[in-house]
């Protein structure tokens, strides 16, 4: 089966770092920008199907010794659901804590 594509507007509409919902096909999908990469994810979390668009891009939290300040690794690569905190990888579309649970990713072009 041919892969269908899907014109979703100018590359400069996309601001880096910040989700943003389309909908294509009935579909809704949230689009990332990062850097010159584009992501293109499933707008719905597995878990209760919480608009992953309405959720925040973040990391997670690096092994520390107690009472330390909190670093954070992977900026930019972490979307956390906004209902539940369930945490993707943007890249895979797995969950960190069960990477069996994944958010479908849609391949991208620019």
């Amino acid at each position: 089966m041919a892969a269908r594509t899907h014109d979703l507007g100018a590359a400069a509409d996309f601001t880096p770092g910040v989700l943003r919902r389309v909908e294509v096909e009935g579909r809704g999908l949230v689009i990332l920008r990062r850097g010159e990469e584009f992501i293109a994810l499933r707008d719905l979390c597995p878990h209760q199907g919480a608009p992953l668009s309405a959720g925040q891009l973040g990391g997670t939290p690096l092994p520390c010794r107690p009472g330390a300040p909190i670093e954070y690794g992977r900026i930019g690569e972490v979307l956390t659901c906004p209902w539940h905190g369930w945490e993707f990888d943007v890249g895979t579309g797995q969950a960190l804590a069960n990477p069996q649970v994944r958010v479908r990713v849609y391949p991208v072009r620019r």
